[in-house]
């Protein structure tokens, strides 16, 4: 009788100890689950933005207190590079501001009461100028427009033609020029490298999809002019 009892005693003790156990690991708190669903293959891009979907699937047990989307030019980056707050589990942003033809490396990221976990890292670039063509519209100050399509080259050098458009004369002034983009910043000689004797000299700033700036003339009023991709 008395083994018996101490065999019940035991089970006994043993069953309390694995609800105590189940009870504590209940309340341990874990680090979160994040992960990002963006890859340079299915990014929605542009010469300047980059939309980046992220999902956070686990908050470890506790309240989460940041969570969002980091990045840099460098590997690894965290939230003291570059980084957004989101406000739901399931987000998506585009980040703006970006550089052409530059890769970019993102996480996203998820923070509770232990600290902050990352996805896995994803290397994402932005599109390039080289080897693509552009719709340019100069506008004059008496509001005449030239269309033409500019070729940019990734040796830097660039053709130009009027388009074949009404009030245009496609093959009538056909030149080849040079580009060079310094940071979104883009100078376009209509004819030859030296700004001093090109006739046209046009700058601008590449934003999204579209170009837009200034531009000087050898012997007429400067003006204004954008571009689209073609």
């Amino acid at each position: 009788m008395k083994t018996y009892l101490n065999k019940m005693i035991l089970v006994f003790s043993l069953v309390i100890t694995f609800i105590s156990c189940e009870t504590n690991d209940d309340s341990v708190i874990r680090n979160t689950s994040v992960s990002i669903e963006t890859t340079n293959e299915n990014a929605e891009k542009t010469y300047t933005t980059i939309k980046i979907n992220g999902t956070v699937w686990y908050d470890g047990g506790s309240s989460i207190i940041n969570r969002g989307i980091c990045w840099s030019t460098e590997p690894n980056p965290t939230i003291k590079n570059n980084s957004i707050i989101e406000s739901n589990n399931n987000f998506s942003s585009t980040i703006n501001d970006l550089l052409a033809n530059t890769s970019y490396y993102f996480r996203t990221f998820a923070t509770n009461e232990l600290g902050t976990s990352y996805s896995e890292e994803q290397i994402i670039s932005t599109l390039s100028l080289n080897n693509t063509s552009w719709k340019f519209t100069t506008i004059y100050q008496n509001n005449f427009e030239i269309f033409s399509k500019i070729n940019f080259y990734d040796d830097n050098t660039t053709k130009f033609d009027e388009m074949d458009l009404p009030g245009q004369c496609p093959g009538c002034f056909i030149t080849f020029g040079t580009w060079s983009l310094e940071g979104n910043n883009l100078t376009y000689m209509w004819e030859g490298s030296d700004s001093t004797i090109s006739t046209y000299v046009y700058t601008g700033i590449l934003n999204g999809m579209n170009i837009s700036g200034n531009y000087t003339h050898s012997s007429a009023p400067n003006g204004i002019w954008n571009a689209i991709e073609l």
